[in-house]
């Protein structure tokens, strides 16, 4: 039975690899054992091509179960980091969140110190104010009672040793130079009165 032979060209069409990986794969002992030369070209036997055939099938299949890895891992690096992303964000929406909340709490309560100053600055001006009514309403009364003083007459009588005078009609005598005639006609009727009291006086001094 002849034996088939394969060019490295028909073997690498064979296999969907490239002539320089089978020439590569081809060493001394392989050569000596599965090949022979027809003039420049190299002839591989059966057996050889058989050899080389499941050599590149197992690099096929180790090369597919490394991608097949290599892309798991990288399908698993890209959900962990799309889940750490996730969570990166949701947790910087909720510090965002929580910043939000403590600013607004933050303003109600400066709000409220504002109105409680307010009311209080309001209340000091009503007291300021009422203070202020209350001492100009002192100084008023005040300076009337001094001015009912001043404006009030005068009168006082002194009886010593049966005389009798009185500083009013003394006062308005001389004061008044040109007085008018119902002031003369009053004048001279507290002196009747002054002098009748003067007489009573000296009776009863005579008697005791």
């Amino acid at each position: 039975m002849k034996a088939n032979y394969y060019t490295v060209k028909q073997i690498a069409d064979e296999l969907g690899v490239t002539k320089p990986a089978i020439t590569k794969y081809m060493s001394k002992s392989f050569r000596s054992k599965y090949t022979k030369k027809q003039g420049n070209r190299i002839l591989v036997n059966e057996d050889g091509f058989a050899d080389i055939k499941q050599h590149f099938a197992d690099s096929i299949h180790v090369k597919t179960q490394t991608n097949r890895k290599v892309n798991d891992n990288l399908s698993e690096s890209k959900r962990k980091l799309s889940d750490n992303i996730n969570d990166d964000n949701q947790i910087a929406n909720q510090t965002y969140q929580d910043t939000l909340k403590a600013k607004d709490e933050t303003i109600e309560l400066l709000k409220k110190q504002l109105a409680t100053k307010d009311e209080q600055l309001a209340s000091m001006h009503k007291l300021m104010d009422q203070n202020q009514q209350l001492l100009l309403n002192t100084q008023a009364e005040n300076q009337r009672l001094l001015s009912l003083q001043e404006s009030s007459p005068k009168a006082s009588q002194n009886v010593q040793d049966g005389d009798f005078t009185d500083d009013s009609t003394k006062s308005s005598t001389q004061d008044k130079k040109t007085p008018p005639e119902s002031s003369q006609k009053q004048s001279r009727d507290d002196q009747d009165i002054i002098n009748r009291l003067n007489k009573k006086k000296h009776w009863w001094n005579r008697l005791f």
